[in-house]
């Protein structure tokens, strides 16, 4: 079976293996898990991985939000035990309510995941995640103003943290667009399910999806490209920022100092919120407020945020704010 679909998907399968070489951040230990839904991309993803260059092992998670799950978990083993993949179905119950049930299933099958890649000796774990969700999460981000980091949308190899379970991600699929990965799998010969939640109005991200669908004008993989350069871009400054960091904050006692002399205004705010984040331990600082107090720190006063008090001058001093008094009642 794997000698027939691998000669059937060959042009495919050389780009996949390329891509996986071409994304790893750093070398691989273990193998390759590959997540599967019973969708056109995840299978298109298990079908490739199964003929790739490398060791493979699929999971499935039924939430049991879903009827339908475990018959689709089902339909997926039975795939993989035709083309010789190991797999594993993870079960699980999700309890929230509207928009926080599609996160809170996020976290916790990500989770599922993390437990059972270190199990199974999983170095990483393969997303299908491909230039259409790329270019939609482009241009959510762009509406909602985000900034270059926001805007570099899906990492091609990132690690994550669910329920303080950490989990390395691999997106081979960047490249390819949803059309292409459905006819990957009717090309061999294989069915796929559909999620209704995909066309539900309640969600973002399929007002963007049929944004795009109804503008063919609008090149996707152009979109994923320009997400692409932005990753580049961050890593660029991040790495500049990095640098700056070690030449210009220093710590004395409980007190952090910052040099703030002639520094572009990205890599200054990016400098203040590394002081603020070493102080709190809070990674989620962003946005407008994070404006506020720079330019209150540029006209040299003294100003608050998230228990940092931050001082202008010649030099920037940043300490946690002391703990407010409870009121007496």
């Amino acid at each position: 079976m794997k000698g027939e679909l691998r000669s059937l998907l060959l042009p495919e399968l050389r780009l996949f293996n390329e891509a996986i070489k071409g994304i790893l951040s750093s070398p691989l230990s273990g193998k390759l898990g590959i997540a599967v839904s019973g969708g056109s991309d995840s299978l298109a993803l298990l079908l490739l991985g199964a003929v790739s260059d490398f060791p493979v092992e699929a999971v499935t998670v039924d939430h049991g939000m879903r009827p339908e799950a475990a018959e689709e978990a089902r339909f997926v083993a039975q795939i993989c035990q035709q083309i010789g993949v190991p797999h594993q179905i993870l079960t699980t119950k999700i309890e929230a309510n509207g928009e926080g049930m599609q996160a809170a299933a996020r976290i916790r099958r990500y989770a599922l995941m993390a437990e059972w890649a270190k199990e199974k000796n999983v170095g990483a774990l393969m997303t299908a995640h491909h230039a259409d969700d790329q270019a939609e999460t482009f241009l959510m981000r762009a509406a909602r103003g985000s900034g270059l980091n926001g805007l570099a949308a899906i990492r091609p190899d990132v690690v994550i943290t669910a329920e303080g379970q950490k989990l390395r991600l691999l997106r081979p699929l960047l490249g390819f667009t949803r059309s292409a990965l459905a006819e990957i799998v009717k090309k061999a010969g294989f069915t796929f399910v559909s999620d209704p939640s995909n066309d539900n109005p309640h969600y973002d991200r399929t007002h963007f999806r049929r944004l795009l669908k109804a503008s063919p004008w609008i090149n996707r993989q152009h979109i994923a490209e320009a997400a692409r350069y932005c990753q580049q871009s961050e890593e660029a400054i991040e790495w500049i920022t990095a640098k700056e960091a070690a030449a210009r904050i220093r710590k004395k006692g409980e007190v952090l100092y910052l040099d703030p002399t002639e520094l572009p205004i990205e890599i200054l705010r990016r400098l203040v919120l590394r002081a603020m984040e070493t102080i709190t331990g809070n990674t989620a600082l962003r946005g407008s407020a994070l404006s506020r107090f720079i330019r209150s720190l540029q006209q040299g006063k003294k100003v608050m945020l998230a228990d940092v008090i931050g001082q202008g001058g010649e030099y920037w001093r940043f300490y946690r704010a002391p703990p407010r008094k409870k009121a007496v009642l």
